[in-house]
């Protein structure tokens, strides 16, 4: 190879490294789109995987909130038949009351009729009054006293009537009471459905940018390969015209060791014949012999660094 041809194959090098230089950095903007797409698919799978943990305790409380519903309303249910009954018996007592106080032409309660006893006694206790008003009053208590006796046979009507509404009084407040929880742990129960509902949309929505960032991801990623094939390539054609070259500088090498260790065996030679004959040596007869007895035996060829792709 003449020094014209190695001119040659060292400009194409020269190119071949240009054209490398470009192409690794579109191979680096490769891999940054990749790597970008890659970090959105991964921060929207983490995402969907937050956003499951947060369903599934949000659908705890709803169901939680949906059994405790169904339980109340079962109660409410049960309550409002109690009162219902209760009112029945109710209404029983009151007939029952009218047609008593009917027959025996009572009007008035009994229990309110010894209140009024009890009060107009403990006046004449207390108080000082005159003769004439005192005896009114015994005679009123008297004449109480008698419709109280009349009254007797119906005490058990009116007392069961007043326990009665004290029973319909507590059962209602009880209905209530279940009614409001009915209603509040309803409320509850429909937030979490509709928050439910909502985080389901969102679920959806970061399943479909996590699906188009997978998809693009793989195209990066497919380009990015394509792309290091070429800088593969292009090395290759790269360390063949080096390889080439440094072939040639090799056998270049070789063939001028060969000439100067034959030069330096006639010098030795002829500092031979003259160390025979007794003829004064030079120094330049010293250095060549010397140079010859200080030469390396051989040496290993030293590897080419080649440059390497991205795998």
């Amino acid at each position: 190879m003449d020094e014209e041809e190695k001119k040659k194959i060292t400009a194409e090098i020269e190119a071949k490294r240009k054209e490398l230089d470009t192409l690794k950095a579109l191979l680096s903007e490769l891999n940054s789109e990749k790597e970008s797409w890659f970090e959105k698919k991964r921060k929207a799978s983490k995402d969907i995987s937050d956003l499951f943990q947060s369903l599934r305790e949000v659908k705890g409380k709803r169901n939680s909130f949906t059994k405790q519903v169904k339980d109340s309303k079962q109660r409410r249910q049960e309550l409002n038949k109690l009162l219902n009954q209760k009112r029945m018996e109710m209404k029983n007592l009151q007939d029952e009351k009218q047609e008593i106080t009917k027959k025996f032409g009572i009007r008035v309660d009994p229990s309110k009729i010894k209140q009024e006893i009890e009060e107009i006694e403990f006046k004449i206790e207390t108080e000082g009054l005159p003769f004439s008003v005192e005896q009114r009053m015994m005679r009123m208590i008297n004449e109480k006293k008698k419709m109280l006796y009349q009254s007797q046979e119906v005490s058990d009507v009116f007392d069961k009537i007043h326990q009665m509404k004290k029973d319909l009084d507590k059962t209602r407040l009880k209905a209530d009471e279940t009614h409001k929880k009915v209603q509040t742990k309803a409320e509850a129960s429909q937030k979490f459905h509709e928050e439910l509902v909502e985080s389901s949309k969102e679920a959806k929505e970061l399943k479909t940018k996590e699906d188009e960032a997978l998809k693009k991801f793989v195209e990066a990623k497919t380009k990015y390969n394509e792309q290091n094939e070429l800088v593969k390539a292009k090395l290759n054609e790269i360390n063949t015209l080096r390889a080439k070259i440094g072939e040639v500088v090799q056998e270049e090498k070789k063939k001028r060791k060969k000439s100067d260790d034959r030069k330096l065996q006639e010098q030795k030679q002829t500092v031979e014949e003259k160390i025979k004959k007794g003829l004064k040596l030079t120094t330049d007869d010293l250095l060549a012999f010397q140079a010859k007895e200080n030469a390396p035996k051989g040496k290993g060829k030293k590897p080419e660094k080649k440059e390497k792709a991205k795998e």
